[in-house]
Parts: structure tokens; sequence; C-alpha cells
């Protein structure tokens, strides 16, 4: 027989304020995302509004609640800075009547939701994606072959295996699937659909409707004819069509012992295949991008720095670039409300209620970021002064810890604030996570950064023999002489990380 028991159990549970969670994610948005998202704020709280004054928000910051929002890191700092703000709360005058009826009935209907019972969601993400960019456009490749397929020689059902070819064709220029895969899809003869292939590999850009890189390459070489030196292009084409793999690997010796040529030989036919395109797409796709104001290179990404370091005099000065963020106030009319609301529904007078603590709460977190940026940016300009003054070789070993430790912060809020936020200094635009990085000994007790070793080995591959480059254990006992006791693999993996290729292929063909 079951017994049922009642009993008590004693556990610590630490749960965020819904104020704190929006100071975090704040505090992690870069300046564009911070501005969409006070925009958005304006359009569901009708208590903001923006400033024309292009100070309102420096000079409205109360020191007490900056100094008090600085010092805030458990829920309970949290609550507690909320109440006291609420006592404390200067409500403005308003500056004319205003039909409370009307208005708020309207804001009551557009924001029927209660916010009260709205819980946090840890996956918090908004759709944030331009108008413009839904756009459906073709890409610029099919179009560029679907207007060379009208005036070509094919005809009746030649077009629609040619329409079918074109819509698999990537934005590299290659032909994504079989000519079995085609002609089984569009029910018709394999011999078909390689011979109207065979047309669309005279199409613009040359090489296109490539099946592997050995066909493109071949497919340009060929169109060449008449155009290079005979002997250079056949031999190219032979190279090409019967030793790809050699090419590709560097084995050069390998390719002049088949084909019994000399290494001038294959200079020649070297420098042929040197001026293909592997990917004949991409020239179509560059020039698009270059003269249109519709980018469809969605791995191009374009940096906007969210703070600014530039040498005034002797001194390095910090400043943030969201001149262009919204300046935010209360609504006076709003807040009247409040201050005096007799004869006022206590439904209204809680949704004011609540969109005024919002709102002071969001100004609040604002300011508390911008501080946090601030203050984090110009310790690191002071710790990383060699740097700044004499460029990237200089960085000094730095972790998240000590940031923190100087500034008086907790470790997470270093690490929101170095993550995706990037800082425009003389040596470029660089995340200020940049600035964190792992440290090498040297012999005589110094740190050294990981980075700045990366920088010596790109320097010495930059001024090596091509003829016959450094090996990583060449390079690791060149470092040790300079006091860096480092090891041939991790050379090998620093080498990878700057995306620097091997001895093999850096090495010229003669």
């Amino acid at each position: 027989m079951t017994m049922l028991r009642l009993s008590q159990n004693m556990s610590l549970q630490q749960r965020m304020a819904p104020q704190l969670i929006q100071s975090l994610q704040l505090l992690q948005m870069s300046t564009l995302e911070l501005e969409l998202e006070i925009k958005q704020q304006m359009e569901i709280n009708p208590l903001l509004e923006e400033s024309m004054e292009m100070d309102e928000l420096e000079d409205g910051a109360d020191p007490e609640v900056e100094a008090e929002a600085e010092e805030i890191e458990t829920p309970e700092q949290e609550v507690a800075l909320e109440e006291k703000a609420l006592k404390d709360e200067e409500v403005p005058e308003p500056t004319e009547e205003v039909d409370w009826g009307a208005l708020l009935d309207d804001q009551l209907d557009q924001n029927s939701y209660n916010n009260e019972n709205t819980e946090f969601d840890p996956n918090w993400e908004q759709d944030r994606e331009p108008q413009e960019n839904r756009i459906t456009i073709m890409p610029p490749l099919v179009e560029m072959l679907q207007e060379q397929l009208l005036t070509s020689q094919l005809r009746g059902d030649d077009i629609a295996i040619a329409e079918f070819i074109i819509g698999n064709i990537d934005d590299r220029g290659c032909l994504t699937c079989t000519t079995q895969v085609i002609a089984e899809s569009i029910e018709v003869a394999v011999e078909d659909v390689e011979r109207v292939l065979a047309v669309i590999h005279t199409f613009e850009p040359t090489g296109v409707g490539c099946r592997d890189l050995s066909e493109c390459l071949l497919i340009q070489l060929r169109q060449k004819v008449g155009q290079e030196n005979f002997y250079d292009l056949e031999l190219a084409i032979q190279v090409v069509g019967s030793h790809m793999e050699d090419l590709t690997k560097r084995r050069y010796s390998r390719i002049t012992r088949a084909l019994g040529i000399q290494n001038e030989d294959l200079r020649g036919a070297m420098e042929l295949i040197e001026e293909l395109h592997p990917n004949p797409g991409a020239v179509v796709s560059d020039a698009f991008s270059s003269s249109s104001l519709l980018t469809l290179d969605t791995s191009v990404n374009y940096i906007t720095p969210d703070l600014i370091v530039e040498k005034a005099g002797e001194d390095w000065v910090v400043s943030l670039t969201d001149g262009n963020l919204p300046s935010l106030r209360i609504n006076a009319s709003y807040a009247h409300l409040l201050k005096d609301g007799r004869g006022r529904k206590d439904e209204v007078r809680s949704y004011v209620s609540r969109k005024m603590n919002d709102a002071r709460w969001l100004i609040n977190a604002i300011h508390q970021r911008r501080t946090t940026m601030l203050k984090v940016a110009n310790y690191l300009v002071r710790a990383q002064m060699d740097w700044f003054e004499r460029g990237p070789a200089f960085l000094r070993p730095m972790v998240l810890q000590d940031v923190a430790d100087a500034v008086g912060m907790h470790v997470s809020t270093i690490s929101r604030v170095s993550n995706g936020k990037y800082m425009q200094t003389p040596h470029g635009v660089r995340e200020l996570k940049y600035f964190f990085d792992s440290k090498v000994s040297r012999d005589d007790g110094e740190d050294v950064s990981a980075r700045s070793v990366k920088e010596k080995i790109a320097k010495m591959i930059e001024g090596e023999n091509k003829d016959k480059p450094l090996s990583d254990q060449e390079i690791a006992d060149v470092l040790a002489e300079d006091g860096l006791q480092i090891a041939r693999r991790t050379v090998a993996k620093y080498r990878d990380q700057l995306g620097i290729n091997s001895q093999r292929y850096r090495k010229h063909i003669f």
C-alpha cells in the first residue's frame, strides 16, 4: 500500500530579474544591434520617445544610479535598486492636455499582453532582417547564362535540357549533379544531355558547367587554341588531363618524368595553367557585387566599429561610435498620469507603471553599457600601449581575468563586452577579444603573446627563399635562436591558423 508523506526541504536557487537580463542582453549587442533594439522598444513602449537634444542621455543620467548600476552583481541588488528608483521617481509635468480615454485605450489595445506573465526565453532572438534583403532576385550567373541561351543554336527540347542544366549550376560555375541524374529527371537520353552541356561549355564565363577542377581547366585551355604557343598549350592540356593529382600536390618531377620533358618545358605550361580560373562563376559574382547596391555574397561581412581609438598629442583617446543612437526620454504626459492619476482605472495605472519601469531601466541600461565599454576599452589601451605605439608584433599576453581584476568587474561581463565589439585602431579594425591571447615564455623569463609569435612566423615565411622555403622545423629552430622554445607541431598549428600553406605548396616550380 502506497504511503503518502509530507516533507520539507531547503534549496538555494538563483533567478535573474528581467531588468538584469535586459541589461546583459544590451551589453552583448553591437552598436548597430542596439540601434535596432532601441527603435523596436520605442514602438512597443509609448512612454519612450526620442529627445531632440543630442546630450539628453548623458545630461539626464543620474550619477547615483550610474554608481549603483555598476555595483549590480546579484538579483537582490537588482530588486533593491528597482524599488529605490520607483520611490525617487520625479515625473515631468505635461506640456498640454491629453485625451487619456482615446490615447490609453488605443495603447492598451496594441499591447494587450501582460508583461508580468511573460517569461524570459534564454534563446531570445528577434528577426531584424531589413525588408530589402528579403527581395528574391535571380543570381547574376544564372541570368547571364539564360541570356546566352537565347542567342545559342539550341532549339526545341534542347532548350528545356539547357535550362535544367543551368538551374543546377552553383555560384562557382560548377554543375552540381551528373548528366545521368539530369537525364533521369527530365526523361531524356544521356547523350542529349552531354551534347547540350558541351554547348553550355562554350558560354561565358569560360569553364562554366564543369563537373570537376580538371574539366574546368581543360575547357579554358581548349578555348585558347590559336591564341597561345601551340607546344606550351598542348603540354598544359596533357598535364591537366592526365596528371592532375601530381599537379595539385606539386610533384613536378613526376610530371616531367612521365611526359619525358625538361623543367623549362613544364615552366611554360605552368604559366598558362596559373592564368586560369578554378571558379569561373566567382568572376561574375565579384563583378556584380562591385557594380550593384545589392550583393549576393553573404560570406562578406561589413564591420562597423563600436569604438575608435585615436592619438591626440601624447595621449590616446577612446570614443564610442554611438552618435546615431536615438537619445531617449520618458514621455511627460504619460508619466504625469502616475503622479496625478485620480479617477483613472487601476488597469490603466498598472499598465503605465509597467511601461514606466521598462523605460527607465532601458535608459539606465544603455548608459551603463556605455560606461562599461569605455572603462574596458580604456584599460585595454593602457595595458597594450606598446601594441598601439609600435605595432602588432608587440601584443602582450592577456586573459579576461586580468581585465576583470583591473576594472573591478566580473569576468563574464568582460567576456560580453569583448565578444562581437570592434575597435578602430591605427593598425586596423580589431575585435576586442583580439587583445586577449595566451602567452609563450621566452628563455629570459619574459612572456610574449602567441599572436606576436604568429606575426614573427608570417614575416619569416614572407621573406623566405621561394625556391627553398622553410620547413616547420627550420622555423622552430630560428625562433629558438630568438629565445622562443616552440615545438614543430606548434609552428604547424600557428601556420595553419594564419592560413599559410606548408613547405611543399609554397615552393616555386624551379
